[in-house]
């Protein structure tokens, strides 16, 4: 991942404005029945029997190959209109009809997610973070993945032990949110996995530079916020490929895009008054058009 450092320069903001960048407005001009926030993400469609078949058996030998004990399976085939895609859901039972597990897989058979349910309050020793990397990395060639580049292992919060991630990277700009990450309890065995690859966007036959992309954001954001004495500053820029969101267009569809762009991410940080309310701000900045794709806030 590129990152560019910027001299700090200041914008202000409106008290009552903040709300503006922290609310996600309510849908408008969008597909038909699209997500809506507030409401259930995945939905129930028909399929063919020998499809609900075959997912029901690539659920029962991962569920196996991970160690997970199950005795009984049933498929289903889910629209998740949030991620926009179309997976078959295998729910697999223990020998006392309670949940053990849950997989989705793509429909070309790829696994998507798996996750082991229940607590589990003892095991073995409990493993450093380079066990943790060795042991998420045969957990997922015992799900068929190859994981692709330098992972990543911290300590997660909760339920304790191990997240491990390997981010995916195109011409060495992190996708956000893609990649695999696959977590362990803390003696390393297996408690979930999620593997995302979205669709990119061709990228740009120019891209504009990182101080044209923080003009644009540094006017975005006064035009939207208005001014007062609280502050943000520009702490940094990078490239990086994003789904553009609703957080500055209220009328936009709720649920993220499709397909990703590539676009400046410029952050600024809170300082002064306003930063006992608010982290952070990120505004997106389309890598080759200088659009406005939508941005994110820490709280």
């Amino acid at each position: 991942m590129r990152t560019l450092t910027f001299r700090s320069r200041r914008l202000s903001l409106a008290g009552l404005a903040i709300a503006a960048l922290l609310a996600i407005g309510a849908s408008g001009g969008q597909a038909a029945d699209p997500f809506v926030a507030g409401g259930r993400s995945t939905r129930p469609v028909a399929a063919a029997a020998g499809d609900l078949a075959r997912a029901e058996a690539r659920g029962r030998a991962l569920i196996a190959a991970l160690g997970i004990p199950a005795t009984s399976h049933r498929a289903a085939r889910l629209d998740d209109r949030f991620e926009h895609r179309v997976v078959d859901e295998v729910t697999s039972l223990d020998g006392q009809g309670r949940e053990a597990a849950v997989s989705r897989f793509e429909l070309d058979g790829r696994v998507a997610m798996v996750a082991a349910l229940g607590w589990r309050a003892g095991g073995g020793p409990p493993v450093d973070a380079a066990g943790a990397t060795r042991s998420a990395a045969a957990l997922a060639r015992v799900a068929g993945l190859v994981p692709d580049g330098p992972p990543v292992a911290r300590r997660s919060a909760g339920a304790g032990g191990w997240s491990v991630q390997w981010q995916r990277t195109v011409g060495g700009v992190a996708v956000r949110g893609d990649g695999l990450r696959i977590h362990l309890w803390p003696d390393g065995t297996f408690h979930g996995l999620v593997r995302t690859e979205r669709p990119l966007a061709a990228a740009p036959s120019a891209t504009l530079s990182g101080a044209q992309a923080l003009t644009v954001a540094e006017r975005a954001v006064a035009e939207r916020v208005g001014s007062a004495s609280d502050g943000l500053r520009v702490t940094d820029a990078e490239l990086a490929w994003v789904a553009p969101n609703d957080l500055f267009e209220p009328a936009a569809p709720d649920a993220p895009a499709e397909t990703l762009r590539l676009a400046w991410i410029i952050r600024f940080e809170a300082h002064g008054p306003l930063a006992e309310r608010l982290r952070s701000v990120e505004v997106w900045i389309d890598a080759g058009d200088g659009r406005l794709l939508g941005g994110d806030v820490a709280a």
